[in-house]
Formats: C-alpha cells, sequence, structure tokens
C-alpha cells in the first residue's frame, strides 16, 4: 500500500537575482515498511521538502498525498 507520495513539488524563495528555486523534479513515493533517506547538499530543498510533507509549509507547485488524500 503507498502510503506517502510527492508529485513535482516546486517551491521558490526571493526574487530577482535573490531567487533559489527549491524542490524541482522530485517526484516519489513510499510505501508501507519502507525507510527512506533525505540526502543532498546544503541548500538543496531537504528541510523545504519535509515542512511540505510535514504540513508546515505549502509548495508553489505539485502535491503530497498522504494514503491518498492530499
Amino acid at each position: 500500500m503507498e502510503i506517502l507520495k510527492v508529485e513535482n513539488p516546486g517551491k521558490v524563495y526571493g526574487t530577482g537575482e535573490a531567487r533559489v528555486e527549491a524542490l524541482k523534479q522530485v517526484s516519489f513515493s513510499m510505501r508501507t515498511r519502507e525507510f527512506g533517506a533525505v540526502v543532498g547538499v546544503s541548500g538543496s530543498g531537504k528541510s523545504t521538502l519535509l515542512n511540505w510533507i510535514g504540513g508546515l509549509d505549502e509548495a508553489d507547485e505539485g502535491k503530497v498525498l498522504l494514503k491518498g488524500l492530499p
């Protein structure tokens, strides 16, 4: 059973020269009894992704489904 599905999230911080795009092309899903890890270089969007999955932040685009529900 699929418990988590993340589809094409996108988040933009700042404007102009200070514009930073986080979470480009990071779609994945996890099934019951699977373990995962979020890894990447500093500033790659790890915390942004976890905040989005946990409902603490909203992405500018894409969707996250927990047990099939938004």
